[in-house]
């Protein structure tokens, strides 16, 4: 990607479960786009942001559980390489410190 893709957080919910802090509201201006329900997680000082996915279910519509009965998840959408997802990630967790802090100009923040 050559390009910088701006960053914006529009709404923080926290939310404390084991590694997950809470979930966000990310827009991304050049593309006019919003995805709610940007999962951040931190553990060990390191946060990183995940993208929405959907719980998977089997053929009778129950719930997957691995085998800790923890309920298994699908990716929704994705990267193309391990770099972009790691630098939207941290983008976005740059955006929401800004938007906890109450900082104008988070719409500054990109990742390419």
């Amino acid at each position: 990607m050559t390009d910088k893709l701006k960053i914006v957080c529009r709404g923080w919910k926290p939310f404390e479960r084991n590694t997950l802090k809470g979930f966000a509201v990310i827009y991304l201006p050049v593309l006019r786009l919003t995805i709610e329900g940007v999962a951040i997680h931190e553990k060990s000082d390191r946060r990183w942001a995940q993208l929405p996915a959907r719980p998977q279910l089997d053929e009778q519509r129950q719930l997957v559980r691995d085998d800790a009965g923890k309920i298994k998840y699908a990716p929704i959408m994705s990267f193309d390489s391990r770099e972009v997802g790691d630098a939207f990630s941290a983008a976005v967790v740059a955006a929401i410190q800004d938007f906890e802090l109450g900082i104008t100009g988070a719409d500054d923040l990109a990742f390419q």
